[in-house]
C-alpha cells in the first residue's frame, strides 16, 4: 500500500492534473469494457475450488480448460466492443482537450490490450487461490507494485516522449510480466493448469450460465462506479476526475487489506458450503465480515478524520474536492466490506439469479438518481451520499436472500456482526472529530489523533468486536508466541 500510494504521488506530479484526469476517465471506459474481469475471477475461483474439492483430476483439468476457453472468447468480444462502442464514446462524448485527443486514443488502445491480457490470466490466478497458495499470491502482488514503482521512477528521466503514453505502456509491460510468471508457476505446480481440448459442452454452458448472471452484477458495479466518473466529467470536467482518481487510489490501497484477506478465506467458505457444513459456513461468514470491517477501520478511520493532513503530506498540492471524496469513499468502502462475504456464500450455492436481480436493480439506481441530484444541486459530493444510502439498502436485501441458504436467522446476523462492528466505527469517528475540534490545527494534533483512534479501535475490537471464544483463541495465540520466544531465547 505504501509503495502504491507513493507511486501515485509521483504519477500525479509527472503527468499533471489534466493528464492524470484524462488517464482516469479513459481508463474508466476500458474498465467498463473489462467489467467481466471481476466476474470471471469469481466464477473461476468458484468452479476450480469445487472441482478441487471433488479430488477428480480429470474434472479439475476439464474445469480449468473450459474456464480458460470462455475467458479467451470473452476477451475477443471485449476487443470488438471496445473498438466500436467504446471508441465512439471516447471520441464523441468525453470532455478531452483537443490537443490531447491523439494521446487519449493511444492510451485507450494500450489500456484495452491490458484488460484483455488480464482476463486471459484470470484462470491461473484462480488456481493459485483455490489451492490457497497465498505466499505465491503475496509475492506476485509485491512484484507487481514494485515493477510499477520502478517504471514510474524511470518516467522522470525520459525526455521528448509523451509521458501519459509511456505510463500506460509501462502498465501493459507489467501485466505481460505478471502473465508470464503466473503461467510458469501454475504449469510447474498444478497439473490441471494445462489447456486441454477434452472439456465438454455442458461444462462450458454451465460456466457461461454462471458468468451470465454474475456478469450482470459486475456490469452494474462497474457501470455505476464509472458512470459516476462520467457524470463528474460531464458536469465539472477532467479536473474533477483527477480528484476522484486520487480518491480511488486511496480507496483501492486501503481495500487491499480486506481484498487479500478475503481472497484467502473465500475458498474455505465455498468448500464448507459445498460440503453442506453450514455451521462452519456461518462461522466463516461472521469472521470474514467482522475482520474485513475491522481491518478497514484500522487504516480508514484515521484517514477519514485527518484526510486533509494525509493528502497534503502525500501530494503536497491537493486538487479541490479530493479531501471530501476520500472521506466519503472510505466510509462507503468500510460498510461495503460486509457485502462480499454474503456474495461468496451466494456464489458457492451456484444459484445466483435471484440475488443478482435484486441487488443489481438497486445498485443500478445510483447513476440516474445521482444525475438528478447533480442537476438540482451541482454539488459533486452528492453522488457519494446517494451511493452510500443505496448501498445500505442493498445490504439488507443481500441478507434477506443469502441467510436462509445457510440456516442463519436475520436477528443472529445482526447480533453477531452489526452490533459488534457499529461501535468500532462510530465511537472512534465521533471522539476523533471532537478531539480534532478541541485541539484545532496544531502541529501535533494529527499524530495524537492517530494514536488515540488506533488505541480506541483496538480496544473496541477486543472488548466488543470479537466474542468470548475469539478472545480466548487470541489469548492462546499470544501466549503460545510468547512462550515460544522465551524458550528460544533460553
Amino acid at each position: 500500500m505504501g509503495v502504491s500510494l507513493y507511486t501515485s504521488r509521483i504519477i500525479l506530479e509527472i503527468l499533471g492534473v489534466n493528464d492524470y484526469g484524462i488517464y482516469n476517465i479513459v481508463g474508466g471506459i476500458v474498465v467498463i469494457l473489462g467489467f467481466l474481469s471481476g466476474t470471471l475471477s469469481t466464477a473461476s475461483s468458484r468452479f476450480i475450488t469445487v472441482a478441487l474439492g471433488s479430488g477428480n483430476r480429470l474434472e479439475m483439468k476439464q474445469t480449468f480448460s473450459s474456464i480458460l476457453f470462455v475467458n479467451i472468447i470473452l476477451s475477443i468480444a471485449i476487443l470488438i466492443i471496445g473498438e466500436t462502442a467504446g471508441l465512439w464514446v471516447l471520441l464523441n462524448k468525453l470532455q478531452i482537450p483537443v490537443e490531447r485527443i491523439n494521446a487519449a486514443f493511444w492510451v485507450y488502445q494500450i489500456s484495452l490490450a491490458t484488460v484483455m491480457l488480464n482476463i486471459i490470466s484470470v484462470p491461473y490466478n484462480a488456481v493459485i487461490i483455490a489451492h490457497e497458495r497465498m505466499k505465491a499470491f503475496a509475492y506476485m502482488s509485491l512484484f507487481d507494485v514494485i515493477c510499477k514503482f520502478i517504471l514510474v521512477l524511470l518516467l522522470r528521466y525520459i525526455e521528448n516522449f509523451d509521458k501519459l503514453l509511456l505510463y500506460a505502456f509501462s502498465i501493459f509491460i507489467v501485466q505481460i510480466l505478471d502473465r508470464i510468471i503466473y503461467g510458469y508457476y501454475c504449469s510447474k505446480n498444478f497439473e490441471e493448469s494445462h489447456f486441454t481440448r477434452n472439456f465438454t459442452g455442458p461444462q462450458v454452458t454451465k460456466v457461461f450460465h454462471f458468468i451470465g448472471w454474475a456478469a450482470y452484477g459486475s456490469l452494474v458495479s462497474v457501470g455505476f462506479t464509472q458512470g459516476l466518473n462520467v457524470l463528474l466529467n460531464i458536469f465539472f470536467g477532467p479536473i474533477m476526475n483527477a480528484a476522484r482518481g486520487i480518491s480511488v487510489l486511496v480507496q483501492n490501497s486501503v481495500l487491499q487489506f480486506t481484498a487479500n484477506f478475503q481472497t484467502a478465506i473465500n475458498p474455505q467458505i465455498i468448500k464448507s458450503f459445498v460440503s453442506r457444513d453450514f455451521s462452519t459456513t456461518r462461522k466463516l461468514l461472521a469472521v470474514s465480515s467482522k475482520l474485513s470491517f475491522f481491518l478497514l477501520c484500522i487504516i480508514g478511520i484515521p484517514i477519514i478524520i485527518e484526510a486533509k493532513f494525509v493528502l497534503t503530506v502525500w501530494l503536497k498540492h491537493v486538487p479541490d474536492y479530493t479531501v471530501q471524496f476520500v472521506r466519503l469513499m472510505i466510509i462507503i468502502s468500510i460498510w461495503s466490506s460486509l457485502a462480499n462475504p454474503l456474495r461468496i456464500v451466494n456464489h458457492a450455492d451456484g444459484n445466483i439469479k435471484k440475488f443478482q436481480l435484486f441487488e443489481c436493480s438497486l445498485l443500478l439506481m445510483i447513476v440516474p438518481i445521482s444525475y438528478l441530484v447533480l442537476r438540482q444541486t451541482r454539488i459533486p459530493e452528492s453522488v457519494f451520499y446517494v451511493h452510500l444510502i443505496i448501498e445500505l439498502i442493498a445490504q439488507a436485501v443481500r441478507m434477506k436472500i443469502v441467510l436462509p441458504k445457510i440456516d442463519m436467522k436475520f436477528t443472529r446476523y445482526i447480533k453477531s456482526i452489526y452490533l459488534r462492528v457499529l461501535p468500532v466505527f462510530l465511537i472512534p469517528v465521533l471522539i476523533g472529530y471532537i478531539t480534532k475540534l478541541m485541539l484545532k490545527d496544531n502541529a501535533f494534533s494529527p499524530l495524537f489523533i492517530l494514536i488515540l483512534t488506533e488505541l480506541m479501535i483496538f480496544a473496541l475490537i477486543y472488548f466488543i468486536g470479537i466474542d468470548a471464544s475469539e478472545r480466548m483463541y487470541l489469548k492462546e495465540k499470544v501466549i503460545t508466541k510468547l512462550d515460544f520466544k522465551r524458550d528460544k531465547n533460553e
